[in-house]
């Protein structure tokens, strides 16, 4: 059987605890940035207490964990200032043996036509790679990003994103992509990572708003060189076309769950993208007992 680990992102569910405490960019200074950057560790480790408490395997760490970092006004000499305060967090961080992501904003755009906005996504990029290597994790820690906009010809922008990557080979090392629920759907991605040889983070709820035929043994092909392949679950909220819900519906948890064990896998990892966060995990558990106990009460026929 399939073990299926969870994870959770950026904050808890009542946006109590947060790894993405920031300021307004008027205000920047090497004093701000470092107040943020304490909160931020602060609460990142009661995230992990809260993660370990509740038996949860993966946590994406907040883009803001340095306010503007990847901003032409950060100086290179506070990257330095701050490096042995990120190396002695990352010693207490591994000891959690939580495994931490990444996913930048939709403003990193790597076939974007605009020469600047693939310089600005590159620099917000190096910053992601650097934050994780001064932590100390591992290949595992991915930086997940989406392939962009189609900018009027769906093939050039692939090939646009394809050109990028391999002109800049160290996004390699930590870069994963995902489908998204509008332009590039699953069968798309899955034959940019084969061509790129990086990892393909499913997205189930993309998936069902934007189809296309693959089968998920393939896309658990492109992880042999990043550690547990690692998938999205959320459900549909209220509001508009592809917000995701507070909560996961059991269905949609089912379904996944049926494709990943078909593959035969020995593990995965399951991003609860839902907004409630461990609530939301809390919540399925919960139900999946219940529906386990209605199942056995059911007379053989």
């Amino acid at each position: 059987m399939t073990h299926l680990g969870f994870g959770i992102f950026c904050t808890n569910g009542d946006g109590s605890l947060s790894t993405n405490h920031s300021f307004r960019l008027k205000n920047l200074s090497f004093e701000r940035v470092f107040e943020s950057f304490n909160r931020n560790k602060r609460d990142f480790l009661s995230l992990l207490e809260l993660c370990r408490e509740e038996k949860i395997e993966v946590f994406r760490l907040g883009s803001n964990f340095i306010p503007y970092a990847s901003h032409r006004e950060f100086k290179d000499k506070w990257f330095k200032e701050l490096e042995p305060h990120i190396e002695e967090l990352g010693k207490r961080v591994l000891n959690y043996r939580i495994r931490i992501t990444m996913h930048p904003g939709q403003f990193v755009i790597l076939n974007s036509p605009n020469g600047r906005v693939i310089e600005n996504s590159l620099r917000e990029l190096n910053y992601h790679f650097w934050l994780l290597d001064k932590l100390g994790v591992g290949q595992d820690g991915v930086v997940i990003v989406h392939i962009g906009g189609v900018y009027g010809e769906k093939i050039r922008a692939i090939e646009s994103f394809i050109n990028t990557v391999e002109k800049n080979g160290w996004l390699k090392r930590r870069l994963a992509i995902e489908n998204d629920e509008r332009l590039f759907n699953a069968k798309d991605v899955l034959e940019i990572a084969r061509v790129l040889k990086i990892p393909f983070v499913f997205d189930f709820f993309h998936h069902r708003l934007n189809p296309s035929k693959i089968l998920l043994e393939e896309v658990f092909n492109t992880w042999k060189n990043n550690g547990i392949p690692k998938v999205h679950l959320s459900s549909d909220g209220d509001g508009r076309y592809g917000v995701h819900g507070d909560y996961v519906k059991v269905e949609d948890f089912l379904s996944l769950k049926m494709l990943i064990e078909a593959t035969g896998i020995e593990k995965v990892h399951i991003m609860i993208e839902a907004k409630r966060k461990e609530n939301a995990l809390k919540k399925l558990r919960e139900e999946l007992i219940i529906n386990q106990e209605r199942l056995q009460d059911i007379p053989s026929l």
